[in-house]
C-alpha cells in the first residue's frame, strides 16, 4: 500500500481526487455552478464574468437557480445566463423568475451545444439590480472521445 503524502501544516491540496479525475475522465454527465453576489459583483447592466469556463463540446441541459437573497431592482431588470456570446437561458425577470430554487428553460430546447471552450456569465438588461444572491447550476453532457 502506498504511503499517504503528509502536506505541510496550512497547505491543502487543490484538484480532484484520483476516483474523481477517473470520473471526469469518462465523460458524461456535468456540472458546474457560478454565483451572482450583489455585495461583490455589483448591479449595473451589462456582463457579470465569474470566470468559470464550460469545456467545447458540452451539451448544456438544465439550468437551476437558487436565490439564496432576494433580488431587487428600482426598475424591470432581467438576468440571462450566457457562456461566451450563447445565451443558455431566455432573459429571466428579477421579480418572477427567481422564487427560491428554479428550474429555467435551456434557450434551445433539445440543448446548447458549444462549439468552444466558453465562460460562464450573465448579463443584467432593462434595469441595474440593488440586492441579491443568486446560484445557477448549469448540467451539462461531455464526451469522453
Amino acid at each position: 500500500m502506498k504511503a499517504k503524502r503528509k502536506l505541510p501544516s496550512g497547505v491543502l491540496e487543490v484538484g480532484p481526487s484520483r476516483r474523481d479525475q477517473a470520473v471526469l475522465d469518462e465523460g458524461g454527465v456535468r456540472c458546474d455552478s457560478v454565483l451572482y453576489d450583489f455585495s461583490k459583483d455589483g448591479g449595473a447592466t451589462g456582463d457579470v464574468d465569474f470566470g468559470r469556463i464550460l469545456p467545447a463540446g458540452a451539451i448544456v441541459k438544465q439550468i437551476t437557480s437558487d436565490e439564496i437573497t432576494a433580488l431587487t431592482s428600482g426598475g424591470s431588470a432581467t438576468i440571462t445566463l450566457k457562456a461566451g456570446s450563447t445565451s443558455l437561458t431566455a432573459a429571466l425577470a428579477y421579480n418572477t423568475a427567481f422564487t427560491g430554487i428554479d428550474q429555467h428553460a435551456v434557450a434551445t430546447a433539445d440543448g446548447i451545444k458549444l462549439s468552444v471552450a466558453s465562460e460562464l456569465k450573465i448579463t443584467i438588461a432593462t434595469a441595474a439590480l440593488t440586492a441579491g444572491k443568486v446560484r445557477f447550476f448549469v448540467r451539462y453532457l461531455l464526451p469522453n472521445d
